[in-house]
């Protein structure tokens, strides 16, 4: 509305806003011509002289019409090639800038082994609670919580690498969304969980996100016992899809059915031995207030008669996983900061100069708009490229 109010209130003549009106119609008319020639050879696959000829058909009168308009450019038709050129100069500045960190990224990373090699000489020590280290690559320990170690030589007792991969199909079922797997040793507790949503999927709206990924990371350890366990400790961390389904065998999660209060579990049921359906008790909250306000599901083993051949090893595991999700949870984000080398040429210091504007007045990333301030810890890192 405001471009649209200050363009008519600078022109003040309709013949000049027609000419620009004219040149972004025609504009949008060829660049879908030749989208939908696309579209007939590589979709559709049909024969390329097909594709061709519907190019040609619509593409020479819309470039005759291209031409007509660009000698009016001088007479309103700029005003959108101004547009064009500042629109284009945002989107390419975001997108070096977000290459470019993702690179510094992946060059920094380091492995499995630097963690599992390096925590014995640091004395690194570990706390109650999951720790959910929020990062875009998807092999190897990011660079800002090696950072992190190396200062602060402590991490929880519990960590699950998250990454969030976009997919070009409209809707992820939820039986195909989670990747998970094991970095090093058993005893390290250190998990992956690659999030996989599609375009029209609206992640920011999900509000249980942390406790679908347990219920994940549940399933895994319990898949994995019956799977051939080589092929997700290798070196190169393989994964595997983990569904999120009700009926699931590894965790249970309790909860009130008639209101939104949280049930609280006593020690008899997440002790090693699991129990019946009859010997479950569930005590209400306290303070219904105060439940409300936490609304955190607790979970629990399930019962024996519906797993009874449940290996002990994964039953303790999986007894580990719940002490540390009921000591609670911090979330760890890396904040990379683009610093241009000196000597770099000007256009190299113009487009990082333009992307750190705007991703310092931009929105935060979808991960952060559902974390607790309280419990989120972000570490700053200088990116020289």
């Amino acid at each position: 509305m405001i471009f649209s109010l200050t363009v008519t209130i600078s022109f003040r003549d309709m013949v000049k806003i027609g000419n620009a009106t004219s040149l972004a119609i025609i504009s949008g008319m060829l660049v879908t011509t030749s989208l939908m020639s696309l579209v007939i050879a590589l979709y559709w696959e049909k024969n390329l002289l097909i594709s061709a000829c519907f190019l040609l058909c619509f593409g020479l009168v819309e470039v005759a019409y291209l031409s007509a308009c660009m000698l009016q450019f001088h007479r309103g038709a700029w005003y959108l090639v101004v547009l064009l050129i500042v629109s284009m100069t945002v989107m390419l500045s975001w997108h070096y800038g977000t290459v470019k960190k993702y690179e510094f990224d992946l060059q920094n990373k380091v492995s499995t082994e630097w963690l599992i090699d390096v925590s014995p000489g640091l004395g690194i020590s570990r706390v109650a609670g999951i720790g959910f280290i929020y990062t875009d690559i998807v092999t190897g320990i990011p660079a800002f919580f090696s950072h992190f170690i190396t200062n602060l030589p402590a991490f929880h007792q519990v960590l699950i690498m998250v990454s969030f991969k976009s997919m070009p199909v409209p809707h992820v079922p939820e039986s195909e969304r989670y990747l998970i797997g094991r970095i090093g040793p058993r005893d390290y507790k250190i998990y992956r969980c690659i999030v996989r949503y599609g375009y029209c999927d609206n992640i920011r709206d999900t509000n249980d996100f942390e406790e679908k990924i347990i219920r994940a990371i549940g399933e895994f350890i319990s898949i994995e016992h019956v799977t051939d366990i080589e092929s997700m400790v290798s070196p190169d961390e393989r994964l595997i899809i983990v569904g999120n389904s009700s009926d699931g065998n590894a965790l249970v999660p309790l909860m009130n059915e008639s209101s939104n209060q949280v049930s609280i579990i006593n020690e008899a049921q997440v002790s090693p031995m699991a129990m019946d359906d009859n010997d479950h008790t569930v005590l209400a909250s306290s303070s219904s207030k105060s439940c409300k306000k936490r609304k955190k599901v607790r979970f629990m083993l399930p019962p024996a008669s519906s797993v009874p051949k449940m290996d002990e090893s994964v039953k303790k595991e999986l007894l580990e996983l719940i002490d540390a999700r009921e000591s609670g949870s911090a979330y760890f984000l890396g904040q990379s900061h683009l610093v241009v080398r000196d000597g770099s040429n000007y256009l190299k210091i113009f487009l990082i100069m333009v992307y750190r504007f705007f991703e310092k007045n931009g929105r935060e990333p979808p991960v952060a708009l559902k974390i607790p301030h309280a419990a989120l810890v972000e570490v700053g890192m200088i990116c020289t490229i």
